[in-house]
């Protein structure tokens, strides 16, 4: 198989090297000369500076890891030369492309999805596959913290610290709705306090407090930072029948742990010393190549967006 990767920032890159190994050939696109540099370091066996001339090599499969404003350009003509499409999240960085990649996506030959690798952790899946214990769930809280200097090599140059370019913790965190959703339904209530109170100076917010409320009744309570100067991540969501917490903690090493609680009684469910940061990307990456169907789609995306976009106050709610 032959996949192309338009985007050789720091994930796109490793999306290179990844699929590489996969035994996939790979044709990389980046308009910047260092970053053409780099896919051919992680194994690109072509590397272009034409997007066209990517969609004319003989590609099965696009990988989309540009900036969130660049994916609805990117993502159409790959969707219309009826290549299946993978597009890094967030969808885009605003609701109406979003909308308008959904509608290339219906009425094109090409398929497409959006990344998801959190479904693909370990700790998510243990949660998703033991949440009937718990009876009916009641209310949940996540959290997710990382300063974002140390998140990327990038640092403060990534776009995840630029509102304008699709960026701050809200849209770069996406990933805590998309699996929020996936485990308890849609969303239809948010409220949040979000703002930049760190001392970095970035262009977006590094700092919110979110309150869900699914549709079937779910209550939510988010946090979402980019000032923790350690790594931290979980969920732990109760119901009629017991509780499950979902602890991970550092990274490389990453510990994780999962215990089901009842009447005082806690039962360990996964415990895990050194989690394989990469493996839920390789996982996704699997399911890209063989089976996308339990990969986000985009008219999931595109309603993970909206809920993110009333976060941060840029839809109305």
């Amino acid at each position: 198989m032959k996949v192309g990767v338009a985007g050789c920032g720091s994930i796109g890159t490793r999306y290179v090297g990844w699929l590489t190994e996969l035994g996939v050939e790979v044709i990389a696109f980046d308009p910047v000369p260092e970053r053409r540099d780099a896919a051919r370091a992680a194994g690109a066996r072509w590397v272009v500076d034409d997007y066209r001339s990517l969609l004319d090599g003989g590609v099965q499969r696009v990988l989309i890891a540009s900036p969130p404003t660049t994916h609805t350009a990117l993502a159409q003509p790959a969707l219309e030369a009826g290549l299946d499409v993978l597009i890094e999240k967030p969808l885009a960085a605003d609701l109406s492309s979003a909308m308008a990649l959904c509608t290339a996506a219906a009425n094109a030959p090409g398929r497409a999805w959006v990344v998801c690798n959190m479904r693909f952790h370990p700790g998510i899946q243990c949660v998703r596959d033991n949440l009937v214990r718990i009876g009916r769930p009641l209310f949940a809280r996540a959290h997710f913290g990382h300063r974002l200097a140390q998140m990327r090599p990038a640092g403060l140059g990534a776009y995840a610290a630029d509102a304008d370019a699709g960026g701050g913790v809200i849209l770069d965190c996406i990933h805590e709705l998309d699996y929020l959703r996936w485990l308890f339904g849609p969303i239809d209530s948010v409220d949040t306090l979000a703002a930049r109170i760190g001392p970095d100076e970035i262009n977006a917010e590094d700092y919110a407090e979110i309150r869900l409320r699914h549709a079937d009744g779910v209550h939510v309570a988010l946090h979402l930072d980019f000032l923790m100067r350690w790594k931290r991540r979980g969920l732990e969501v109760h119901g009629t029948e017991g509780g499950l917490i979902w602890a991970s903690e550092g990274k490389q090493p990453e510990r994780c742990s999962v215990w089901f609680t009842e009447y005082g009684a806690e039962h360990v469910l996964l415990q895990c010393p050194d989690v394989d940061g990469t493996q839920p990307y390789r996982s996704m990456l699997r399911a890209f190549l063989d089976a996308p169907e339990s990969l986000q789609t985009v008219t999931e995306g595109a309603a993970v967006l909206a809920v993110a976009l009333r976060a941060r106050g840029a839809a109305p709610a």
